[in-house]
């Protein structure tokens, strides 16, 4: 009986150990993904599934860059989590760690999606960090552009990351606007062909590959033309102007380069929010398109459907609309038990359908089978290293660079300089600064100018640098020692701190603050928000010396100062502020009542108090511009400038950047005007009186030496606009692809541009000549081959970025009488010849007619190529039904 007993326990055993290791249909890697997505969502639980609809943050899962078990345990229990955002693995260990504790910890086994912020390079420190997008943009390059993409994944996957918050598609058509910068420029076509070349570049042949990444293509749609520049303003074009012009960058991501992600811009399309647009996020996206990705609200997105757009009367009905427009998941909207308790809730009081929860958690499981990470959620601990940073990364980000870099005047053919030259003058604010621009890699400092310049100029060249004037006057900051509390006991200011916007109820947090120069990332001490919260400082200033200047205020968010009980500066709705000022005679030893009020509304904060006791000194600079055979003066932007929330009123230089260069112009130096900017600026001057002119956008960690190679002639700029330059914000909008009907007629403005679209110099020259084409006529569903021959004429070997436009000349629709249609950047040496071929499609010929149809109509068509917008060869032919 005994030994029956010990048999059949035995035997039990091995039932059960069979038992658990039988696989579900969804753990068999041979069957196909819907199949095996179907099954999984067939055993979650609602509260599984919500669960896959949300995103955390990086910080609860960490501690000292190692993962924290404890932290996880509490944040996300047994229920698993969707995706994980911010976390930036710094080691293999740390992200496996993690997997392990996920995938343990949930009863199906479901790995976390690993997001990451990736814009022009993985954002991490130690990536390698490109040029800003507008950059790439300048770049005409499709090849480049999969090779950066390739990289970005490559860098990205090695640590354990899976899915890019990038490329940004929207058509930089505002270029106040403060994210200007991140687009590839103002054309449809251009920005549709560079962005599906760097989603074929991260996404790679396969996505369970260990160097592929989904890319996250943004903001969809029509972010990138709001009213006035303004962050987040309504865009107000109707459906026609939508599909036409700002959803063919998109469609064509998502169905030729299979992009399986995008983000919901936070802004207003035609009235609508997008966060809530069922015809955007459901009728387009997914019924036309086939899209099978994920949508994530931009930041704040869901959340502002109530309190920026009014469309939704409480977080609750702004949540519902989201998701039944097609949001799948949240970003930092909520707190993650707000987002999903609500969700739950919407569901079992039949407010959103289950089917809406299964597109939605399903969409996120897919991209995690399509990823393999059922079957390897894990990175090897040897590809950080192999990968990061490595020298063919840095011989890419190099290429991007010169690439980028566009020549813009060359008088009397000033460059490229000499290596012979004895005394170079480098100046400006942006001679010896990395400037890498938003979204950047962390705590990367790029190869300067004047560092490129001293390695690129020959070993005789002696190299003099000044400043000369700040990029942003700001002062100094009021030292503590001049700042006394209200009761005059100790220096300081006293600071009180809400957990409110309003300045209102009893503070969180009161304390005594040294001085006002804060930075911070998250909140500014304990017990008090990480967003929207405000502060009050009040006491005194007393300074031991008299000047006439001014005191001034330094914030990202709303920000206000009295001094004796008089408001003097008001910037409490508008935020976003290098520095704004007001002028103030200080007496030596008088004290003067100052308060301070200032809010925070999300995503960091800053609070400066500034006054300016020392003055801006040019003489420095102009002392080494008269020893000097020529000078380089290095102006243009930082992030503090053009970035997110850094929107403009003017295109012109600021601070003192124009007195600068006129100071330096006047010293009878020949003098070469470098730019550095993620946007378009009026420098009419500058044009008018410096010789040469070279915009450098911000050209990425090796852009210092892409700069001196131009300017020494190591490398011919080839580099093109891929945004008009206005002469002054009062020409705006004049992106080159305007209609017919528009107007830029003027009392006492030109009605051109300062520099159009596809215009850039080259130290050569070229000829266009025996433009052909392959029929005269062809039917609605033909194709049309094109070609051109180019000739290098000139003296050096070089790259031409050759363009093809074309005219619907009559239409039953207003078009363009320009639309780019094909580009490419091609090397021709000195003396050579090529015959550059593109072939035109239906797709190119389609416009969108008055019943909303997407046609090729009957009726003449104009072909135009050349080296810019405007010298053109031309032809026609005529397209038959």
């Amino acid at each position: 009986m005994k030994k029956i007993t010990i048999a059949l326990v035995v035997f039990l055993g091995f039932l059960n150990q069979g038992f658990a290791q039988k696989k579900y249909p969804y753990q068999d890697a041979t069957l196909p993904v819907e199949e095996r997505l179907t099954d999984l969502l067939s055993r979650m639980s609602l509260e599984e599934k919500v669960r896959q609809m949300d995103m955390y943050k990086g910080e609860y899962f960490k501690e000292d860059e190692k993962f924290s078990k404890t932290k996880a345990k509490n944040k996300i229990g047994d229920l698993g989590v969707g995706a994980i955002h911010d976390i930036y693995p710094r080691s293999a260990k740390m992200i496996n760690d993690l997997q392990k504790n996920v995938i343990k910890n949930n009863r199906w086994g479901i790995p976390a999606l690993i997001m990451c912020e990736m814009l022009h390079g993985y954002l991490d420190e130690g990536s390698t960090a490109f040029p800003m997008n507008i950059g790439l943009g300048a770049t005409w390059d499709t090849e480049l552009m999969e090779k950066v993409g390739g990289v970005i994944g490559a860098e990205a996957r090695a640590h354990g990351v899976h899915f890019g918050l990038g490329p940004v598609l929207g058509i930089g058509r505002e270029p106040r606007w403060g994210r200007v910068a991140e687009t590839f420029g103002e054309d449809t076509y251009l920005a549709g062909e560079l962005g599906l070349s760097m989603v074929k570049g991260m996404q790679g042949d396969t996505l369970a590959s260990d160097r592929s990444i989904i890319a996250e293509p943004k903001h969809f749609a029509v972010h990138s033309q709001p009213q006035a520049g303004g962050n987040s303003s309504p865009v107000l074009v109707g459906e026609r102007t939508a599909r036409q012009d700002f959803l063919p960058s998109f469609e064509k991501v998502f169905t030729k380069g299979g992009a399986l992600g995008t983000m919901c811009a936070y802004s207003e399309l035609d009235g609508i929010p997008c966060a809530a647009n069922h015809w955007l996020l459901t009728d387009v996206l997914r019924k036309e398109w086939g899209f099978k990705g994920i949508v994530v609200s931009d930041l704040g997105a869901i959340k502002y459907i109530q309190t920026t757009h009014y469309a939704a009367s409480s977080p609750r009905e702004s949540i519902r609309q989201a998701v039944a427009a097609g949001v799948d998941m949240q970003f930092y909207d909520f707190t993650n038990d707000f987002w999903q308790e609500t969700i739950v809730d919407l569901v079992k009081e039949g407010e959103l359908p289950m089917s809406d929860i299964d597109r939605a958690a399903g969409g996120v499981l897919r991209l995690k089978f399509l990823l393999g990470l059922f079957e390897n959620p894990y990175t090897a601990k040897n590809l950080i290293k192999e990968r990061f940073h490595s020298k063919e990364n840095q011989e890419i980000v190099l290429e991007a660079g010169r690439k980028s870099i566009t020549l813009l005047k060359n008088k009397n053919n000033l460059l490229p300089l000499s290596k012979d030259i004895k005394t170079i003058a480098v100046i400006g604010p942006n001679a010896n600064a990395s400037r890498l621009g938003g979204y950047s890699v962390k705590n990367k400092v790029a190869t300067t100018v004047l560092e490129g310049i001293k390695e690129v100029a020959g070993e005789n060249t002696q190299v003099l640098y000044e400043e000369g004037v700040p990029l942003i006057v700001k002062g100094q900051i009021i030292p503590s020692k001049y700042l006394f509390t209200p009761d005059e006991s100790k220096n300081g200011l006293k600071g009180e701190y809400f957990n409110n916007r309003k300045v209102e109820g009893k503070p969180a947090l009161t304390r005594i603050d040294n001085e006002l120069q804060f930075d911070w990332p998250w909140n500014p001490g304990e017990g008090v928000n990480d967003d929207d919260f405000s502060i009050r400082w009040t006491g005194f200033i007393k300074s031991d010396t008299s000047f006439d200047g001014w005191i001034g205020l330094s914030s990202d968010d709303g920000i206000r100062m009295w001094i004796d009980d008089q408001l003097v500066i008001d910037n409490w709705t508008k935020g976003a502020t290098s520095i704004v000022t007001t002028p103030k005679k200080i007496e030596a030893g008088k004290k003067y009542k100052v308060r301070i009020e200032m809010w925070e509304g999300g995503w960091g904060a800053r609070a400066h108090l500034r006054w300016n006791l020392e003055k801006i000194n040019l003489q420095p600079a102009i002392n080494i511009a008269k020893k000097a055979d020529v000078a380089v003066v290095v102006l243009g932007e930082s992030r503090e400038l053009v970035e997110e929330n850094r929107d403009v009123a003017t295109l012109d230089l600021h601070g003192m950047q124009q007195e600068l260069i006129e100071a330096i112009q006047q010293t009878g130096t020949p003098v070469v005007c470098v730019l550095l900017n993620g946007r378009p600026l009026s420098v009419n001057w500058i044009n008018e009186n410096i010789p040469a002119i070279l915009e450098g956008w911000f050209p990425g960690e090796a852009g210092g030496k892409a700069v001196a190679d131009v300017l020494f002639g190591n490398y011919n700029p080839g580099g093109k606009n891929p945004i008009t330059f206005p002469k002054s914000v009062g020409q705006l909008p004049i992106y080159y692809n305007q209609k017919p009907s528009a107007i830029h007629r003027y009392v006492s403005e030109s009605e051109n541009p300062l520099y159009t679209f596809g215009y850039g110099l080259s130290y050569t020259t070229f000829e266009y000549s025996n433009l052909t084409i392959s029929e005269n006529k062809i039917k609605t569903d033909g194709s049309l081959k094109v070609g051109v021959d180019v000739k290098n004429t000139g003296d050096y070997d070089g790259d031409e970025v050759v363009q093809l436009y074309i005219n619907d000349i009559y239409s039953s629709v207003t078009t363009p009488h320009k639309t780019l249609k094909g580009f490419e950047r091609v090397f021709i040496k000195k003396g050579e010849t090529k015959h550059i071929k593109f072939t035109l499609n239906p797709e190119e010929l389609a416009i969108w007619n008055r019943e909303m149809v997407r046609v090729v109509e009957p009726g003449e068509f104009e072909i135009m190529i050349g080296g810019n917008s405007t010298d053109l060869l031309k032809t026609k032919f005529t397209v038959e039904k």
